[in-house]
């Protein structure tokens, strides 16, 4: 962020994200279409755009139109051209976060990431807890298909065997054709 010669303030494209709360591609997606509506940035020699308290005021008002229901980003940016003719916007409510206030100290991201490594570790703490008890339940599933199996190849064979016998007594007690042949004879 840097001043020019009105002592107004200039942000670059990454100030403004920050502010707005955008992504760098959303952000120049909206000045895109802002401007396309007829809005004018300044722009440097190499054509960045560089934005003044006005343009980051015009672009808080297109993100709060589009937010509408049946409102297009194009007919928001059309209602904020609207709204700037009749307005005369002025430099406020633009500097919510300082630039000191976006970083952090050295401390600050220390505790931060033992915290975070803290989080990481009961995680894979409770994975592992978890994997052992879906050993577990494997374990007692393949105990119980085994019994399952047991039981059931033991009543088949239980089953044949009485298929067997009762084959066996149905050949006793009725004489087959050959068998009654033999029989007239004697």
């Amino acid at each position: 962020m840097s001043s020019d010669t009105n002592s107004e303030n200039i942000y670059n494209a990454s100030d403004v994200a920050t502010l707005l709360n955008l992504k760098l591609s959303t952000l120049r997606k909206y000045a895109s279409v802002l401007e396309n509506a007829g809005y004018k940035y300044h722009k440097n020699n190499k054509g960045h755009r560089g934005y003044f308290d006005k343009d980051v005021i015009a672009l808080r008002k297109l993100i709060e139109i589009k937010s509408s229901p049946d409102m297009t980003l194009v007919r928001s940016a059309n209602a904020v051209m609207s709204w700037v003719k009749e307005m005369d916007v002025s430099p406020n409510d633009t500097t919510d976060i300082a630039p000191n206030e976006r970083y952090i100290s050295y401390d600050t991201f220390k505790e931060f990431q033992a915290n975070q490594e803290e989080q990481i570790q009961q995680v894979i703490d409770l994975n592992k807890e978890l994997l052992n008890r879906l050993d577990l339940q494997q374990e007692h599933l393949d105990n119980r298909l085994k019994e399952r199996d047991e039981q059931l190849m033991n009543a088949i064979n239980q089953t044949l065997e009485t298929k067997k016998q009762i084959a066996a007594t149905q050949d006793e007690s009725k004489p087959g054709f050959f068998k009654k042949l033999f029989l007239k004879k004697k």
